[in-house]
């Protein structure tokens, strides 16, 4: 059978050609590891097996410090600019390459989950800020990330709209003072 994640930091092993049954604990904090492996055969049993394992897990996360986390944070690696997206290149078997934008992120268990956004099916920057919105709220839900940005467009647009109107009341004001003092100006000259 081989391995399988129990849960984090606890791991079952099955390994009929080296006669290997039970399951395996580790835990690390500040670079250092810790493995522990824990037989059904010596424990009687898988049940009681995963019960000590999950029991040492335990007592070492109480004693140890809160493992440091890079979530949010932007390391060497990162190309995008943004934690959590990049762009993926992929080749179809016909030699097509397609591009799209990833977002990917962990799960409070442990899982990764991941979302992608072509270019095919959006343009580059449309993919590129859905990628960024998924990545933002941690989301898989395709159709509330596309509200999410139709809805931010819009009050992009509204601000834009207000802005540029402002402006033109106010390019119309400067025009009517400017065209009062030519008038005034005019005026003056004409007296003298």
């Amino acid at each position: 059978m081989g391995t399988k994640l129990i849960e984090r930091g606890i791991t079952r092993y099955d390994i009929e050609a080296q006669g290997t049954f039970g399951y395996m604990m580790r835990i690390s904090r500040g670079g250092e590891h810790t493995n522990e492996f824990f037989s059904d055969k010596k424990y009687s049993g898988k049940r009681k097996a995963l019960a000590a394992s999950r029991a040492r897990y335990s007592q070492l996360l109480s004693q140890l410090p809160p493992p440091k986390t890079t979530k949010g944070i932007r390391t060497h690696r990162n190309q995008s600019g943004v934690v959590g997206v990049h762009l993926s290149v992929c080749e179809s078997t016909y030699g097509k390459a397609y591009s799209s934008y990833c977002a990917s992120w962990k799960t409070r268990s442990g899982a990764r989950n991941k979302i992608s956004f072509s270019f095919k099916k959006y343009t580059k920057k449309t993919a590129w800020e859905l990628a960024c919105i998924a990545r933002e709220l941690e989301t898989t839900d395709r159709a509330k990330v596309e509200r999410i940005l139709r809805s931010r467009s819009q009050k992009k647009s509204a601000k834009v709209q207000n802005g540029s109107s402002a402006n033109s009341r106010a390019k119309t004001k400067n025009r009517a003072k400017t065209k009062t003092t030519k008038s005034a100006l005019k005026k003056r000259s004409q007296r003298s």
